[in-house]
């Protein structure tokens, strides 16, 4: 087993976002968790410093090399944060010790922000969980982890650490998965930029439900009523040629066996061209054929061996490192404009019964961007599906339109939180 001590590569897909991450391109994502009490910041404190040590790849500094960028092991002290900023905003090394996730905590609420080259989702959602057992386990809250849990008293396993990428990379025919550049949704950006944040919490049984009436699932639901809201509040009344190209995060561990928590994500686009009078069932039914089709194993193999081509050129390994963060963001600009927005399920979060108790809700919040400036996060704890929208513009029209959609048009409940960041700074534009 490799020493989790020493310094390792960033893994494939993480190596991109140091060279592309901006301002207004963050690369930062979160997790969160509402509790049913109010946080206390000293418990929440104790925990990371114990929950940190569990997790060695989220415990690291950055590194730049000649030739490519690493990890070391970070001995500082990675401190709790009360939140006071806009969520997903860009991390500050320097004032966070040099550690690449932040731990805020703000009433009920428990944040985990991570920078993308640390982990994907899947990861974040390990480390928060570890990390709210922890503190609940410490205030004398009778809670049983159920082997639900990555527990403290653990040593990592080697598989947790390993680039599943390298793993499961196979030589593929890369000619068929060019796309087009993809319809760009448009709007007055926030001065100063940031991420408003509206969250619509709704009833994963009658989101299921009415879903299935459709002949579709949970996350192609959300997908194809964010697209016919797209197309109804931007597109209608206009010509456009682009099509309308979703960004759909592939969790890799549900088709390849993987127990990394290291990032090991694929990304699939779903696109369509509407024309006149798009309807929602006719969406669904194109969303639903090309999901299934793209996230098929043999599928995933092209999209594996895309990402880490370049790395597997031996030209590559003797370029600098400057001139490799020029080729990546130009990669990333290419690869931004084929698509519209991003929606992400990371799906119902299993969490022991006894946790569960004290639990009001998970959320998911993707960074927005000038070229992506609505994106969706979705997660559910029992009953409680969360969907989020992160924005960067000043107009609400495809939310809203989304939302009323569920709540007008499916008669289904739906209640609505929001950040309000932005909102007084520009209500005048």
């Amino acid at each position: 087993m490799k020493d989790i001590n020493s310094w390792y590569r960033l893994d494939n897909a993480a190596k991109i976002f140091p060279a592309a991450s901006s301002s207004s391109n963050t690369s930062t994502f979160r997790v969160a968790i509402t509790l049913k009490e109010k946080i206390k910041p000293e418990f929440l404190q104790r925990a990371l410093d114990i929950v940190i040590l569990r997790f060695p790849t989220l415990g690291v500094r950055i590194r730049k090399g000649l030739f490519w960028y690493f990890f070391e092991p970070n001995e500082k002290k990675l401190l709790i944060q009360r939140e006071i900023d806009y969520p997903c905003h860009k991390i500050d090394l320097r004032t966070n010790n040099g550690y690449l996730l932040k731990v805020l905590y703000f009433n009920c609420r428990i944040s985990v922000e991570i920078f993308h080259s640390l982990t994907d989702g899947n990861g974040a959602l390990e480390f928060l969980k570890s990390l709210t057992y922890e503190y609940l386990r410490m205030q004398d809250i009778d809670i049983q982890h159920e082997n639900m849990i990555l527990t403290s008293d653990e040593i990592p396993s080697k598989y947790e650490i390993e680039d599943s990428f390298q793993k499961y990379y196979q030589p593929c025919d890369l000619s068929s998965i060019k796309e087009k550049k993809a319809y760009q949704i448009e709007g007055s950006f926030f001065d100063p930029f940031g991420n408003n944040v509206i969250h619509g919490v709704v009833s994963a049984s009658k989101i299921n439900t009415k879903a299935k009436e459709y002949g579709v699932t949970i996350t192609e639901y959300i997908i194809g009523l964010f697209i016919y809201s797209i197309y109804n509040e931007t597109m209608r009344y206009g010509i456009y040629n682009e099509p309308v190209n979703i960004a759909v995060p592939v969790n890799l561990r549900k088709i390849f066996p993987s127990k990394t928590l290291r990032n090991f994500f694929s990304v699939v686009n779903v696109g369509l061209s509407l024309g006149k009078d798009a309807a929602l069932d006719e969406i669904l039914k194109e969303v639903k054929r090309q999901l299934r089709d793209k996230i098929k194993r043999e599928n995933l193999y092209p999209k594996i061996a895309e990402n880490i081509r370049f790395e597997k050129l031996l030209i590559a390994r003797f370029i600098p490192l400057w001139i490799k963060n020029i080729i990546m963001r130009l990669a990333f600009y290419n690869s931004n404009i084929r698509k519209t927005s991003t929606v992400t399920n990371m799906g119902r979060i299993k969490l022991p019964e006894s946790m569960s108790k004290q639990v009001e809700r998970v959320d998911a919040i993707l960074y927005s961007s000038k070229k992506s400036p609505i994106n969706c996060g979705v997660c559910s704890v029992d009953d409680k599906l969360t969907i989020t929208f992160s924005r960067s513009i000043v107009k609400t029209e495809i939310i809203r339109h989304f939302f009323s959609y569920i709540s007008k048009q499916e008669g289904i409940s739906v209640d609505i939180y929001s950040n309000e960041w932005g909102i007084k700074t520009n209500e005048k534009m």
